[in-house]
């Protein structure tokens, strides 16, 4: 078999339930140039290791590592030192590629060379949109259009991607590292960089998992999330992000942070309700929150949760949280009441 021009490295961890739909995908792939499939099951205790095995079996393409249980991050770094294509292409075992994605990917990094491709993602298995791109220079831009923090959305150069390795430190927001750190290396090695994004949505992702990362309770959350944001920060006013980007992105900032608050209040392991406060206001005398907030105060960017945060009210942030989460017309009340106490003066832009 030729060397391949495109590897897709997929981590398995019982994922018997939709791993032959995520690889039927993949193989099913028409492309111009080869391509190859990497499956890493991680120690996987149902049948998914097999299934991978049979599917290596019938496809040439397909290669399998069984390793140890080292988590997605280590699952991924095992493949990506695998890989020996010019390019890759990450995908979980519970989602899908639409049909001619990888070939659209080639296209347009082939058109633009130096560009980061990107591309937007669906909830919907039979959506059909057509793929189109365009030039995108924000890097704050990326994070509030849902582009950037996750890995298996863009096409990687192999060679750049394996010097910057998944960080299996991290349990939370590491997607967001590694993107970061290859953003920074490729910047480093193309003068012209940017970031070419097609519109169509090439990857099918499948939102009704359960026991995501994102469902779990994260002791750490308020701990690593400002580490992850400071990079992203400092990430954007090195590539000069526009204050109309950065303004949005400061306020999702907060938005993140204030939830997490609001989490260790919903659900920490914690008896007593006493320590539970004690934990949550302790994550309000945040340093990154104090310099987060002083910014947004000159930026003038309104938050419903920047009074609440200021105050380090935590009565008022959860109420918020929860509001939001279960779409109470509370939220809005607490929003504008927030907004006119300041005056009007900050903006919602």
């Amino acid at each position: 078999m030729s060397k391949p021009t495109i590897t897709v490295i997929v981590p398995v961890y019982k994922a018997m339930a939709t791993l032959d739909r995520c690889v039927e995908s993949i193989v099913s792939q028409q492309t111009e140039e080869p391509i190859a499939c990497i499956l890493v099951d991680d120690g996987s205790p149902d049948g998914s290791g097999k299934m991978c095995d049979a599917w290596a079996a019938r496809d040439p393409r397909v290669t399998v590592i069984h390793q140890e249980d080292r988590g997605v991050s280590g699952a991924r770094n095992a493949g990506l030192a695998a890989a020996g294509s010019e390019y890759i292409v990450f995908l979980d075992s519970d989602d899908a590629l639409r049909p001619g994605a990888l070939q659209a990917a080639l296209d347009a990094q082939r058109h633009a060379p130096h560009s980061l491709v990107c591309w937007q993602y669906t909830t919907e298995e039979a959506d059909t949109s057509a793929a189109e791109s365009r030039p995108q220079t924000g890097l704050a831009r990326l994070w509030l259009d849902c582009l950037l923090a996750m890995p298996w959305n863009k096409l990687y150069r192999t060679e750049y991607a394996q010097q910057v390795p998944f960080d299996t430190q991290y349990t939370l927001g590491e997607d967001l590292q590694f993107v970061l750190d290859y953003i920074d290396l490729l910047g480093r090695t193309a003068p012209d960089f940017a970031y070419t994004i097609l519109t169509a949505p090439l990857t099918f992702y499948d939102c009704s998992r359960e026991g995501t990362l994102s469902t779990k309770y994260h002791a750490d959350y308020c701990k690593i999330w400002p580490e992850h944001f400071a990079r992203l920060n400092k990430a954007c006013y090195a590539a000069h992000c526009p204050q109309e980007d950065m303004r949005p992105l400061h306020r999702a900032e907060l938005t993140v942070y204030a939830e997490g608050v609001a989490d260790i209040l919903r659900r920490d392991p914690a008896k007593r309700a006493a320590v539970r406060r004690d934990k949550a206001i302790a994550a309000l005398r945040s340093p990154w929150l104090h310099a987060l907030l002083e910014r947004m105060r000159i930026e003038r960017c309104y938050s419903a949760y920047y009074l609440p945060c200021r105050w380090r009210s935590v009565r008022l942030i959860f109420t918020l949280a929860e509001a939001k989460r279960t779409g109470s017309p509370m939220f809005g009340k607490l929003d504008w009441a927030g907004y006119y106490l300041l005056g009007g003066r900050l903006r919602r832009d």
